[in-house]
């Protein structure tokens, strides 16, 4: 066993030597570079979330005001409905006023040319009762009737008066 030892002793010396010398070479040569990729991607990675934490905020921040935009929009839009309710209100009753004023209107006039038509329909009656009158007179007075005859002349005359009235209607 010393044998063996002693063999790979001197191997095992050299061995470690050699790795000791590699691992300080590397220490000094690869890792400043693997230190400063590291470095740089943690400041990447830094710099990347306080940008998405900003651009969060931001969008947090935007959101909050298109909702309170939303809603002044929302108020603005009620008070346009209101108001269009309130025009349609005001321009039904200026329609419904103006309606009634135009049927006042036909009613008084309707009521006038039926006061004018009974009026001329009196005038004519009077000329017509006027008309069988004299008519009745002369008859009387041509022939000098009898008090029968004379009732039979008037009644004639009356008769033909209501003929003229009912074809008058």
């Amino acid at each position: 066993m010393n044998e063996f030892l002693s063999s790979y002793l001197v191997s095992f010396i050299w061995s470690v030597s050699i790795f000791v010398v590699f691992i300080l070479i590397l220490l000094k040569l690869g890792v400043k570079h693997v230190l400063a990729a590291v470095d740089a991607r943690e400041a990447k990675i830094a710099r990347e979330l306080k940008e998405s934490e900003d651009a969060y905020a931001k969008a947090k921040q935007l959101r909050e005001e298109l909702d309170r935009l939303m809603k002044g929009a929302e108020a603005k839009i009620s008070e346009m409905i209101k108001e269009a309710t309130r025009d349609g209100e005001a321009i039904r009753a200026k329609a419904v006023e103006t309606a009634r004023d135009e049927i006042d209107a036909v009613r008084n006039r309707s009521l006038r040319e039926i006061e004018a038509a009974r009026h001329s329909a009196i005038v004519q009656l009077k000329q017509a009762v006027a008309e069988v009158a004299i008519q009745v007179a002369e008859k009387i007075v041509r022939e000098k009737l009898d008090a029968a005859k004379q009732e039979q002349v008037v009644g004639a005359a009356l008769d033909a008066y209501e003929s003229r009235l009912v074809k008058a209607n």
